[in-house]
């Protein structure tokens, strides 16, 4: 019985397998990664509907329908339309993002800072209305508008779409 003894390792099989294990294991991850934020893997995320304008109150209703199984959901957002009081002086500010603000009446300033279409009252309002508004973010795509209305009607307004845009407004009330 001989035995023979080399100066180095002997090298073993299981080595190769490992690496092509986890190179098919990369891939197969790539592979679910990729169909899945694509949309096909039947995720509703890529399949939504929505309205450009925000309002106060939204309802949203969804449907589905499928064959084999499988279901894709499609979701109709509906805002309600902001009504215009017919009495008093009052502030609307539409923005789809957040905003931040002042109006001021007669010395007295008050601030506001929301997002969507909103109704502000000014009360005790006689003279001169200001209201200063900014977006709160650096969006070009969507306006943001500050409009004052007494009695229901539109004294005055102004809007923007600039990144971080400022809208001013003045009007006799």
């Amino acid at each position: 019985m001989r035995t023979h003894i080399h100066g180095g390792r002997r090298s073993s099989p299981e080595i190769p397998w490992l690496l092509v294990a986890t190179i098919v294991g990369i891939i197969v991850v790539v592979v679910v990664a990729l169909f899945f934020f694509t949309g096909l893997g039947g995720s509703s995320a890529g399949h939504t509907a929505s309205s450009t304008a925000t309002a106060q109150t939204t309802t949203s209703a969804a449907t589905s329908s499928g064959t084999s199984g499988s279901s894709s959901a499609i979701v109709v957002v509906t805002t309600t339309p902001v009504t215009i009081p017919a009495t008093g002086v009052y502030v609307q500010v539409d923005y789809i993002g957040g905003f931040t603000g002042t109006y001021t009446t007669n010395g007295e300033t008050t601030k506001e800072a929301d997002s969507g279409i909103r109704m502000y009252p000014v009360t005790n309002a006689t003279g001169t209305v200001t209201a200063v508004f900014q977006k709160n973010d650096n969006t070009a795509t969507h306006p943001l508008t500050v409009s004052i209305y007494k009695n229901g009607s539109q004294l005055a307004s102004n809007s923007t779409s600039a990144s971080y845009g400022k809208v001013t407004v003045t009007a006799g009330v």
